[in-house]
């Protein structure tokens, strides 16, 4: 490493770390009292590596406790499995200087590194699978490796700024086993360069290697590595001949299993041993292509499948202008009903949620809840407690156990009422009057607590808060989280409620609100579009890993493929007119989905846009020269126009819309549109069915941008298993 003294101890963290002259590996160094209290200077490496790194999708640390166990048979085979989707690009990084592997077993050991102005060029083994190994670097195959620590250093640091990538799916990164310096070095260049999406753990039954596993565990604990999850390798051996299944290596404490549970971590798979494997891998052949029936190469491509999980849509709840359930909200839609009124007590027209007196159907039955609990809970967790009950239904999950469920609700604007209410207590003397629910009632993440604690969801609690992307992003960083296998799943999205004087007149003098008192003009996309109505809501989506879902049998709305943010870094709450930060986060979501030009795949799929189009002059002009620059010629819409802007709630309640449209192939047109501003978009009207042709799949980019410069897009398609 470039700041790593020649006379530096062997196992020296840098004079850059926060640890520099600090740790045990720093006793006895000249330079430790130097580095103690010396200036700590950034790596000037550190941003070259994010740069190089930048193409690379996903990065996975693959560990092991101790040798032996298979740590680089597994990533050589889950290398070739990964690759055996062709759209999928995949490379190996083999940094194991203890014994560098790769090369031998993936049958370029006699190749020679190109090195050219762009960096080193991998070695292709595949037309879509490439590597990069030490092996390519020692002059003799079966030369020891004996580098003292800062040599070793410096060369993890040259693969990781030089290697000449190009654009890759996954990286697996094969290193030493157990956690030696060369662990430290590379967890600290890619945690600080922000490169690493996780650790996948080898081990094997025996108790000796679960003991160094452990060790293993603690270091990725410690160092902040997320763990994918643990690899148990030759758990088993299959007969080819009658399928009988025999334990190599008896476990005596039950092996990673009882190792999984007990640390609560997941147990990836467990791979039965095949005596053809270690042959073809000394060969330099490929087992995986040849093998594809055998239980072993089974197991690699289920593996592969586990690295990031699919995650689909499986239970919806609703709560809209329309009243309660996803059913009032589809059928409301589909006919086109007006569900927004006038209200006398604030002057303007917005969208109310029915009571059951006004809608014996699917009005808001408030007397589930006591007086004591209505004045306890800001509306907004009314809300959120309806539509999840809706959501857990649909989802056949309201008698499991929710331990691994996580809750993410956001909600944008606290209740202002109670604010205003306990001002003006304090300042008529009363300040003993003001509730002790007071703070949590106002709190925006309280909404998520209820839930969670009615149906006791101990899988994490959280609350992202985007102004009305909100709901979007709620359902955008779950999605994250369950992909990379922190969370199982999560019950995601948005919900508002503050239909009152503060937050209309708030809206009026900001000039969002459509100004006409008494006339419904919510008019996305429209020429004479002059604002929004103000509505209230709620939508909440439970989210599951796909095989899960599978497994229950339970219907599948849609998958959810992509996720993107942008910024334009512009203005508080104004887009640019040139649309740059919906422009960034529709692409960001499309590349997420391994889709980088949609202008090249109309073939392979059927293209909806459901719109954040709130009806603003400035803000629908900005978001239809995004969609025309990105998604030329595709069907666009905005269900604003039905049921007002529900803010915080938009983006999920509008994530469900667009998943029934899916689900239902019919695509739900813009209401109330008469003169569109552009003739550049397909701007679509009415009820629309959404047609696709043979091998074609329906696709559909959500758009929800809220002030402060929030962009968030989100891409579902239907599921095909």
């Amino acid at each position: 490493m470039s700041d790593v003294p020649d006379n530096a101890n062997e196992s020296c963290p840098g004079t850059g770390s926060a640890n520099a002259g600090k740790s045990s590996s720093c006793a006895g160094c000249p330079n430790q009292r130097a580095c103690a209290t010396g200036e700590k200077t950034v790596d000037p490496d550190i941003e070259k590596i994010a740069d190089r790194l930048a193409s690379v999708k996903h990065k996975l640390l693959i560990l092991s406790g101790k040798g032996g166990v298979g740590k680089s048979t597994v990533t050589t085979n889950l290398g070739y499995a990964l690759a055996a989707d062709e759209d999928r690009q995949v490379a190996i990084l083999d940094i194991d200087i203890c014994g560098p592997s790769q090369a031998r077993m993936l049958g370029c050991e006699d190749e020679s590194v190109h090195d050219s102005v762009q960096g080193w060029a991998p070695i292709y083994v595949k037309d879509n699978l490439c590597v990069m190994s030490i092996a390519f670097l020692l002059q003799n195959r079966n030369e020891a490796v004996i580098w003292r620590g800062p040599r070793k250093n410096a060369l993890i640091k040259q693969f990781l700024k030089d290697v000449d990538w190009g654009k890759i799916d996954y990286l697996l990164i094969d290193t030493p086993p157990g956690t030696s310096d060369e662990h430290i070095s590379i967890v600290q260049l890619l945690l600080q360069a922000g490169c690493l999406d996780g650790a996948v753990i080898v081990t094997t039954p025996q108790e000796v290697s679960l003991l160094d596993v452990r060790k293993e565990i603690n270091f990725c604990q410690k160092t902040n590595v997320p763990i994918l999850g643990v690899v148990e390798n030759m758990s088993k051996f299959i007969c080819p001949c009658c399928n009988k299944e025999t334990e190599l290596f008896p476990s005596t404490t039950g092996g990673a299993t009882k190792m999984c549970e007990a640390l609560k971590l997941e147990l990836l798979e467990q791979l039965p041993h095949d005596p053809n494997l270690a042959a073809y891998m000394d060969k330099g052949e490929e087992y995986y292509g040849k093998f594809k029936e055998s239980p072993a190469s089974k197991a690699f491509a289920s593996l592969a499948e586990k690295m990031f999980h699919r995650v689909v849509i499986t239970g919806v709840g609703v709560v809209s202008p329309y009243g309660v359930g996803a059913e009032a909200l589809w059928q409301g839609l589909k006919s086109s009903k007006n569900p927004l009124r006038f209200s006398e007590f604030l002057g303007v027209v917005v969208g109310a949620v029915p009571t059951k007196e006004e809608d014996a159907q699917y009005g808001l039955d408030l007397s589930k809840w006591t007086p004591g609990q209505q004045r306890e809970m800001c509306r907004g967790s009314l809300l959120a407690l309806a539509a999840a009950d809706e959501a857990i239904t649909d989802a056949k999950l309201q008698d499991e156990d929710h331990t691994e469920t996580g809750v993410n609700i956001g909600m944008g604007i606290s209740d202002l009422e109670a604010i205003y209410d306990s001002g003006k207590k304090i300042e008529n003397g009363e300040a003993r009057r003001i509730s002790p629910f007071f703070v949590p009632k106002i709190l925006t993440n309280i909404p998520a607590s209820y839930v969670s604690l009615k149906y006791g969801m101990k899988g994490g609690n959280s609350s992202s808060t985007t102004a009305c992307a909100t709901g979007a992003n709620c359902i955008g960083d779950a999605v994250t989280n369950i992909r990379i296998g922190r969370q199982r799943r999560v019950l995601a999205g948005g919900v508002e409620s503050c239909l009152n004087p503060i937050a209309i007149q708030g809206f009026r003098r900001m000039r969002a609100l459509a100004s006409k008192p008494s006339v419904c003009v919510s008019r996305p996309f429209d020429k004479d579009r002059e604002g929004f109505v103000l509505s209230e809501g709620a939508g909440l989506v439970m989210l599951e890993r796909a095989e899960d879902a599978m497994k229950r049998h339970s219907k599948i709305y849609a998958e959810v493929v992509g996720y993107g943010l942008g910024n334009d870094a512009f203005h508080l709450t104004a887009p640019s007119e040139d649309g740059l930060g919906s422009t960034l986060c529709i692409q960001r979501a499309l590349k997420d989905a391994n889709i980088d030009d949609l202008r090249n795949n109309h073939e392979k799929y059927s293209i909806y846009v459901n719109a954040h189009a709130t009806s603003t002059p400035v803000g629908d002009s900005a978001e239809a020269k995004s969609i025309e620059n990105v998604l030329p010629g595709v069907a666009v819409s905005s269900i604003k126009g039905h049921i007002g802007h529900t803010l915080a709630a938009a983006g999920s309640i509008e994530t469900i819309a667009t998943s029934l449209s899916i689900s239902e192939s019919l695509m739900i047109g813009t209401k109330n549109l008469d003169s569109p501003i552009t003739e550049n978009i397909n701007l679509i009207r009415g009820i629309t069915p959404w047609k696709t042709r043979p091998n074609q799949r329906k696709l559909a980019i959500k758009n929800s941008f809220g002030f402060g410069g929030a962009f968030i897009s989100l891409v579902l398609t239907e599921f095909l298993p």
